[in-house]
């Protein structure tokens, strides 16, 4: 079922650009492809259709829709999103030019002219300011823009929803492909509801059934270190939340300067039916101020779980967990999960000094009911007894020297996750066996 929904997408889209075809070949006037000005049309058309659909299927990326997620990751996803997002401007941009180059050669008019005159037609300058607004939040994501706070960032987003919404219209009325072709219009349209509906689902009305259904509140608030503290959710039947360790989900606190931001945070803990643990660390605005003002009693709507850096990746009996600071939360909750398994698991655990090491107790716990080992390895304190610098493939081989025959799981700072995959791949693991799940979104 989940490969027939995946399919769906792409056939419409294909069909779409079939329709095109047929159009412009039978067009009124002739084919539009007998000459360069009928191809300026045939091509303005179809970068208008291409940048519609590479909206539509931005949407659907993020839509955070179940079917499909699994095949891919929510990460891959997210990323994919983020690439196409920079290619869909240039159509945005070509689709006016050429149509007014071609109206301009038929008219015998400037381009000046005849773009001014475009301007008049009915839903153009509304388009025109949805392309406007579709395009701030491409120039926002990218990197001289990293300056801005996530939540400028994320808030800039929203201003595609409606830049979209103005530019429907335009094409709903002037688009001459779906207009002149009830196929093509039905295909059209059914694009529309499809994403649409799985956008609606996963990103409003599934976070607010499942809020309805198990009533997430926090717990208790717990401090893990200096810049650690764990977010304690219940709620009702918890069991029933299909929540597997190595997860993320996105969090709304719903409470007095929380309610409009949702933040992805890992599970930290096995679930176990209870108890929905989250460890977060002070990073940003939202992360301090969860610090300083949240409190317990606060409900919670939760995005997810998401994510595949499960469990269900290891096919063998012995894992390898790397972890770089606030990365061990999703590694934590491995672990517990291994060991529950029967699988034998060692963990690399790179921070800077003793003081940031999170869970400290837990993994000591963990190491004494067996199966599983852990090696902290510290980079700024020269008086540590243990392993004293940065996790390279020397010291992977030395710690573990059965390394080969473990499936790894790496979660850390980027720049980190680089570095140890590339030592991993260098010590001759095989890429298929490095998981790691990157849930910037």
């Amino acid at each position: 079922m989940k490969k027939i929904f995946l399919a769906l997408f792409p056939i419409g889209v294909g069909a779409a650009m079939v329709f095109w075809y047929f159009d412009c070949v039978n067009a009124p006037m002739g084919s539009l492809f007998s000459d360069a000005s009928g191809l300026l049309l045939a091509l303005g058309r179809l970068a208008g259709l291409l940048a519609a659909a590479g909206i539509l299927a931005q949407l659907l990326l993020v839509s955070r829709a179940k079917w499909l997620e699994p095949l891919f990751g929510l990460d891959h996803l997210t990323r994919a999103h983020h690439l196409s997002g920079l290619v869909i401007p240039l159509a945005l941009v070509l689709h006016p030019i050429l149509i007014t180059m071609y109206h301009a050669g038929q008219g015998g008019v400037s381009f000046m002219t005849q773009f001014r005159a475009i301007l008049g037609w009915e839903d153009t300058l509304a388009a025109g300011a949805g392309v406007l607004l579709i395009i701030g939040p491409v120039i926002m994501s990218l990197p001289f823009a990293r300056r801005f706070s996530y939540e400028i960032w994320h808030s800039s987003h929203l201003f595609l929803y409606a830049g979209f919404g103005l530019a429907v219209g335009h094409q709903l009325e002037l688009g001459g492909d779906i207009n002149g072709n009830p196929y093509f219009a039905g295909t059209w349209y059914a694009l529309y509801v499809f994403v649409l509906a799985n956008l609606l689902w996963g990103r409003v009305l599934k976070p607010l059934w499942l809020y309805r259904r198990h009533r997430f509140t926090v717990e208790k608030i717990m401090p893990e270190t200096t810049e650690v503290e764990s977010i304690w959710v219940t709620g009702r039947g918890l069991a029933a939340l299909p929540a597997e360790s190595g997860q993320f989900a996105l969090l709304r606190f719903w409470g007095p300067g929380f309610r409009t931001q949702a933040h992805p945070f890992s599970i930290s803990r096995m679930p176990d039916g209870k108890y929905l643990r989250f460890s977060i660390k002070k990073l940003g605005d939202f992360t301090a101020a969860v610090h300083h003002s949240l409190r317990p009693g606060a409900p919670v709507i939760i995005d997810g779980p998401h994510g595949v850096f499960t469990e269900k990746k290891c096919l063998g009996d012995k894992a390898l967990l790397i972890a770089g600071g606030i990365g061990i939360t999703p590694l934590s909750s491995l672990a517990e999960r291994f060991q529950s398994l029967g699988k034998n698991c060692v963990l690399l655990y790179a921070n800077r000094s003793q003081k940031d090491i999170v869970f400290r107790r837990e993994l000591r716990e963990l190491e004494q009911k067996g199966g599983f080992s852990v090696h902290h390895v510290l980079s700024s304190e020269p008086g540590w007894p243990g392993e004293k610098g940065y996790l390279d493939a020397e010291r992977i081989k030395r710690l573990v020297p059965d390394f080969a025959e473990r499936d790894a799981f790496l979660c850390g700072p980027p720049p980190m996750l680089a570095a140890v995959k590339a030592s991993l791949i260098s010590l001759g693991l095989s890429k298929t066996r490095i998981h790691f799940e990157i849930f910037s979104l």
